[in-house]
């Protein structure tokens, strides 16, 4: 079974919240300034994207095949719309934002891997295959542009590594062999092996990443965690990382416990990233958290899971919503929000990043994109962090690789007038 051993959030649930004032709606300001907005639109892994339409109030600009747009006459702040026509009907709206060379996430184009190269070889040492119940091998490749693994219950193994970018990637292929036990936590190493410069081009095979798996020495980790009230914990896990990029999970449970002690392999230049996350009975209110390069022999890490943002407005299941209509939120401490506002299939989908807690679904009638009458719509409130404004998160237009250090959600619903 092959999994992706990287964390990289869907960039549909992307939402921004953040220290910021409030508009009155997306379609709200950026008319008549002296500002000259040069930006960038890219999918969710950072590619650039050809032939969307960017709004700046009246104005418009379609990106070039660098992903480039320019808008003249900006007044400061004001609010960005990414168009995505019929078939995927998706406005991306960037609220309130100052910055002059924006880098922003078109979610109505999704993300696709543009490359792709199969990876083999052979693997010895440890307990050989078959592996008895509770045993587990992977292998791992990390690069500056692949973060990909699978697990392994047969050598020679053989996978394909997808990513985005250039032709060739170059980077280095991890071996691991553990022990988990009833509850899927990790409970001992049987064996690490590391092959570095290993270079895979765009359609062709390697079948030369050899791994001779030696036993590693092996630390504790210790983590604290408190959920906020109401949520009980449904998912504990451990990863295992390295500077190169490459991710291993090595531990995966579904305790509702407040202390997580396991074992981590020491002097293989590897570190933990432990993800936890916890929900309401219900589960229309779910909060998770992480912490990056726990290293071996670190003890008592507090990771307190964060309180959700909560929309207040429309109240759930309210009727007669339309485009002036207020969305009403509190904020996620720490972070910036988005909200996510989807209908039937073939209705247009709103993703609002917001740096204030309160705005209103843009008029897209003239794009294609207007609202329906009768029609109902989730609203999702996802908060993501850390960020302190939506600017900062458009400094860079990059998912974090190793994901968000915290992410929040709730969901209610809505009929439209």
């Amino acid at each position: 079974m092959h999994v992706r051993l990287a964390i990289l959030l869907s960039p549909v649930l992307l939402v921004l919240v953040g220290c910021g004032s409030s508009s009155s709606g997306p379609d709200a300001g950026g008319r008549g300034g002296d500002k000259t907005v040069s930006g960038l639109v890219l999918d969710g892994y950072g590619q650039p994207l050809q032939n969307r339409t960017v709004l700046i109030g009246a104005s418009s600009a379609t990106t070039s095949a660098a992903g480039q747009f320019t808008i003249t006459g900006v007044a400061t702040p004001y609010d960005l719309i990414i168009v995505e026509p019929a078939p995927a009907k998706v406005a991306t709206i960037y609220s309130q934002l100052t910055r002059t060379d924006p880098k922003v996430l078109d979610l109505g184009a999704g993300a696709q891997y543009s490359r792709s190269a199969t990876l083999g070889g052979s693997i010895t040492g440890g307990v050989s295959f078959p592996a008895p119940t509770g045993t587990i091998t992977a292998v791992s490749y990390g690069s500056p542009e692949a973060s990909y693994g699978a697990y392994i219950d047969s050598t020679p193994y053989t996978f394909d590594v997808p990513w985005s970018g250039p032709t060739t990637t170059t980077g280095a292929v991890h071996g691991l062999q553990w022990t988990v036990d009833q509850n899927g936590t990790v409970s001992s190493y049987l064996g690490h092996a590391v092959k570095p410069g290993v270079a895979l081009t765009a359609g062709v095979t390697v079948s030369d990443a050899d791994l001779a798996l030696t036993l590693p020495s092996t630390d504790a980790i210790s983590a604290t965690i408190t959920a906020p009230a109401g949520h009980q914990i449904f998912e504990r896990d451990v990863y295992l990382g390295f500077d190169d990029g490459a991710y291993i999970l090595v531990s995966a449970d579904g305790l509702d416990a407040g202390t997580l002690q396991v074992p981590l392999p020491s002097g293989i230049g590897a570190s933990a990233l432990v993800m936890v996350q916890a929900a309401t009975v219900d589960g229309s209110s779910l909060t998770s958290a992480q912490l990056s390069h726990v290293a071996p022999g670190t003890g008592g890490v507090p990771l307190s899971l964060p309180v959700p943002a909560l929309a207040t407005a429309p109240a759930n299941g309210a009727t007669g919503v339309d485009t002036t209509t207020d969305l009403v939120w509190t904020p996620v401490s720490g972070g910036i929000h988005v909200l996510f506002l989807s209908g039937a299939a073939s209705d247009p989908t709103y993703v609002i990043f917001s740096g204030g807690t309160r705005t209103r679904i843009p008029d897209l009638s003239a794009h294609g994109l207007g609202l329906p009458s009768g029609h109902t719509y989730d609203f999702g409130l996802v908060g993501i962090g850390p960020y302190a404004s939506v600017d900062a998160f458009a400094e860079t237009g990059a998912i974090p690789r190793e994901g968000f250090p915290f992410q929040t959600s709730t969901i209610s619903s809505f009929t439209t007038r």
